[in-house]
């Protein structure tokens, strides 16, 4: 499994590149992000004007470049993947939902045996991230369209899922308001 870190794009809703920028807590949610995957391989996906900053802050992690963050989500994967092998599971990170606890990254990771697709959801079954693939979903996912179309993969029909419940509000909340960022809604 490798999980590919989408940083590329999570700067423009707050107007400061918030992926690498500390928290409250002192530490930027792209280090908290590579702490969380500590010895996992993971590929981060950040414009080339920040790769000396994703080097810093995720020295284990391979840096890909994405200079065309307005294609969105789904195209900093599809280069995520170019250096992720083809015969491998993956996971989707997003760099501005660095709050996720260590055992439901767990429990994902074991969700996914057997399945295509696994994911968290909250009470009302509304998803969350990560997503975690198997190599069996690549080829659904290297297709899908430039946007942040990544829902269309996880719900493919063509695909097995398992969904599960959690109480973490950190597979739900990201980084787009003041409150977030300040850990008032983590």
């Amino acid at each position: 499994m490798t999980y590919a870190v989408l940083a590329a794009g999570a700067a423009r809703r707050m107007g400061f590149a918030k992926v690498f920028t500390a928290l409250p807590s002192g530490k930027a949610p792209l280090e908290g992000i590579a702490t969380l995957l500590h010895a996992r391989k993971a590929v981060v996906v950040v414009p080339s004007a920040r790769v000396d900053d994703a080097r810093r802050m995720a020295p284990a992690m391979r840096v890909v470049t994405n200079d065309e963050t307005e294609r969105g989500m789904t195209h900093s994967l599809r280069l995520a993947l170019s250096a992720i092998e083809k015969d491998e599971d993956f996971g989707v990170v997003l760099g501005d939902k660095p709050f996720l606890r260590a055992e439901t990254l767990e429990r994902l990771e074991k969700c996914l045996d057997g399945f295509d697709v696994a994911y968290p959801v909250d009470a009302a079954g509304m998803p969350g991230h990560p997503v975690l693939f198997s190599r069996r979903a690549r080829a659904i996912v290297e297709a899908l369209p430039d946007g942040d179309t990544l829902f269309q993969a996880r719900d493919d029909a063509m695909l097995r899922r398992h969904a599960f419940e959690v109480d973490d509000k950190g597979a739900f909340t990201d980084l787009n308001t003041r409150e977030q960022w300040l850990g008032e809604d983590a």
